[in-house]
């Protein structure tokens, strides 16, 4: 009975750590809706069998703003294979002021504002650009936070997509 306070503890750690991840180490994507000021909504459940990248971001930020114009090409160049960017703005300013950069940018791909639940559901995540990779099985593949060249990304879409 003495081998069972050392391999109980053991178990129930295994049992923890393993919660929520795959066989693989992945853990499913948390679903969620946001909306735009448009009153349109994204739901990550229903992009089942695609790719999606979604980027946390805001208009004040300078890294994100050398990203976007490198996810409005892969968008360009992926969208049709299954790939889906994701612009979450985490702006405090409201939708007005991330809908003029999206029109100055030309951004294509759907562009959301955040809610407190989704931010605490995606690791409660502190900077920006914070960006989630999840595969077409619908599990969180990578977490990025920073910026990243076009080069990086392309290499994580021919992964997963």
């Amino acid at each position: 009975m003495k081998w069972l306070r050392f391999v109980l503890p053991i178990l129930i750690l295994f049992t923890l750590v393993s919660c929520g991840s795959d066989k693989e180490g992945y853990r499913k994507a948390e679903d969620f809706t946001l909306s735009n000021g448009y009153g349109e909504s994204f739901t990550l459940s229903e992009q089942k069998g695609k790719m999606v990248i979604i980027n946390f971001w805001a208009t004040w930020c300078p890294p994100c703003q050398r990203e976007i114009p490198d996810f409005i090409e892969l968008q360009d160049k992926y969208g049709k294979k299954g790939l889906v960017i994701l612009g979450v703005s985490v702006d405090q300013a409201g939708w007005d002021v991330v809908d003029q950069y999206i029109q100055n940018m030309k951004i294509q791909y759907p562009v959301v504002m955040f809610t407190p639940e989704v931010i605490k559901a995606y690791d409660n995540f502190q900077s920006i650009p914070t960006t989630f990779i999840v595969d077409k099985k619908g599990r969180i593949v990578n977490k990025v936070t920073g910026y990243r060249p076009k080069t990086f990304w392309e290499e994580e879409i021919k992964k997963y997509l």
